[in-house]
C-alpha cells in the first residue's frame, strides 16, 4: 500500500513544480557552500598533511647536543607506541668513508646506520625488499650516486683510513649499491649501511682489530657500548609531539618540526570551527525553511489527505506522503548541490593548480564523504518534515466531507 502513497506523492510533487523547484534550490543554497568549504578544508589541509607525512624528515626528532646512550635506552624507546624507527649513531662527528671508482675523483661520504623500517631508506629506488643488510650492501643518496655515476646493482670500493704510530693506514672493501635515496630525504653525500658494518669501520678507525674483515689492530676491551647520538622517527605526525614530551621528561631536549605540524593542526581546527559555525547558522535557517514549507504544503492539501483517508489510506500512509515529498526534495537537492560542487572544485583546482604539485588539490571530497553528505541531508529532511507529520495526527476523515 505504501507504493500507492509513493505514486500519489510523486504526482502531487510533479504537479506543484514551482514550489518543488523553490524548495530544491533553497536547500542547494544551503548545501553547496557547505560542501565547498568542506572540500577546501579537506583539499588544503589534506595536501599540507600529505606533504608532512610524505617527507620522513618531518617525523624526525634529533637530540640537541650529545650524550651517552646505552643499549637499554634504545630497547626501551623501541617499545614506545609512538616510535616508528630508532637507531644509534656511533660518533659525535660524522663517520665517513671514501668511495673509489676508476676515472673518478674519490668521494668522501657520511655514514649512517640503517635497519628495518627506516623511513629514509623506505623511500629508496628501487624500494628495499628487506633492510636486514649484509655488510657489503649499501644505500646511496642520489647526489653521491650521480657524482660517481652509480646505479642499483653496481659495485663500488670503499676505503677507510686511520693514523697508526704516525703513519696512515688504509683498508678497502667492496660494496654493492642496492638502492638510491631521493634528494628530498637525503640531500647530500650520504651512505647508509648496516649498524654492524658501521661499528666495524669505527673500530678500525679507533685502532682496534676487525676479525671479520681480517684487519689487524689492538684487541678491543670488553665494555658496555655508549652511543653519543641517535636517529629517531615517530610513527605519525601526532607521535612527534608525544615523543618529544616523553624524552623531555628524561631530560633530553629534542629538535623536531613540531611547530610546522602544530600550524597545520591549527589550520585544521580553524577550518573546522568555521564549518561548524556556518553549519549551525545556515542549518538552523534551512531547517526552519524546510519545516515551514512542509507544514504549509500539508495545510494546502489537508482536505485532499482527509479524502484519501476516507478512501482507505491509513494515518501512517498519510504521514509517509509528506515524508516522500521531503525525500524527493532532499534527493534532487543533493544531486544538484554535489554537481555544482564538482564543477566548482574543478575550477578552483585548475585556477590554483600552479601552486600545487602533481596529484594535489585545493578542493576535494572523497566519494565516501559525498555519499555521507547526501545521507545526512536526507536524514535532515526527514527530521525537518516531522513537523508536517505531527500536524496530521489530528486529521479526521470527516474533514474531507465538509463543504460538500
Amino acid at each position: 500500500m505504501f507504493f500507492v502513497t509513493l505514486k500519489l506523492a510523486f504526482k502531487r510533487y510533479s504537479h506543484d513544480r514551482l514550489f518543488a523547484l523553490c524548495s530544491i534550490f533553497s536547500l542547494v543554497a544551503f548545501l553547496a557552500p557547505l560542501l565547498t568549504l568542506m572540500g577546501i578544508k579537506d583539499g588544503i589541509i589534506g595536501t599540507l598533511t600529505d606533504r608532512l607525512i610524505q617527507n620522513p624528515r618531518n617525523l624526525e626528532l634529533t637530540p640537541r647536543g650529545v650524550g651517552k646512550f646505552p643499549d637499554a635506552f634504545f630497547r626501551e624507546l623501541k617499545t614506545h607506541p609512538a616510535t616508528g624507527f630508532i637507531i644509534p649513531e656511533t660518533r659525535t662527528l660524522s663517520a665517513t668513508l671514501s668511495l673509489l671508482k676508476p676515472d673518478y675523483p674519490a668521494l668522501r661520504v657520511d655514514l649512517l646506520a640503517t635497519g628495518p623500517l627506516d623511513p629514509l631508506v623506505m623511500a629508496a629506488t628501487p624500494p628495499p625488499d628487506t633492510l636486514n643488510l649484509a655488510d657489503n650492501q649499501i644505500f646511496l643518496a642520489l647526489p653521491a650516486a650521480k657524482r660517481l655515476d652509480l646505479k642499483p646493482g653496481d659495485t663500488i670500493t670503499g676505503q677507510v683510513s686511520r693514523l697508526q704510530t704516525g703513519f696512515e693506514e688504509t683498508k678497502r672493501l667492496e660494496l654493492t649499491v642496492i638502492g638510491l635515496l631521493p634528494e628530498e630525504v637525503a640531500n647530500g653525500y650520504y651512505l647508509f649501511c648496516s649498524l654492524p658494518l658501521l661499528k666495524k669501520l669505527e673500530d678500525y678507525r679507533s685502532g682496534f682489530e676487525v676479525k671479520d674483515l681480517g684487519w689487524a689492530g689492538k684487541v678491543k676491551p670488553v665494555a658496555p657500548i655508549l652511543y653519543p647520538r641517535f636517529r629517531l622517527y615517530a610513527k605519525n605526525l601526532d607521535g612527534v609531539e608525544e615523543l618529544k614530551a616523553y624524552l623531555a621528561k628524561k631530560g633530553l631536549d629534542m629538535l623536531s618540526r613540531a611547530e610546522e605540524i602544530a600550524l597545520v593542526r591549527r589550520l585544521d581546527h580553524a577550518f573546522t570551527v568555521v564549518f561548524l559555525a556556518l553549519l549551525a547558522v545556515v542549518g538552523g535557517g534551512a531547517f526552519a525553511s524546510v519545516a515551514s514549507g512542509a507544514v504549509d504544503q500539508v495545510v494546502k492539501i489537508r482536505r485532499s489527505l482527509a479524502v484519501l483517508s476516507l478512501l482507505g489510506l491509513s494515518r501512517a500512509q498519510l504521514m509517509a506522503f509528506t515524508v516522500f515529498q521531503s525525500i524527493f526534495t532532499g534527493f534532487l537537492a543533493v544531486i544538484t548541490a554535489e554537481a555544482l560542487f564538482l564543477g566548482l572544485s574543478r575550477i578552483l583546482n585548475f585556477y590554483f593548480g600552479d601552486n600545487f604539485g602533481l596529484g594535489e588539490r585545493v578542493c576535494f571530497l572523497t566519494p565516501e564523504k559525498l555519499a555521507l553528505a547526501g545521507g545526512a541531508t536526507l536524514i535532515f529532511m526527514l527530521i525537518a518534515s516531522s513537523a508536517a507529520m505531527i500536524s496530521l495526527l489530528d486529521l479526521e476523515p470527516s474533514e474531507g466531507m465538509r463543504d460538500v
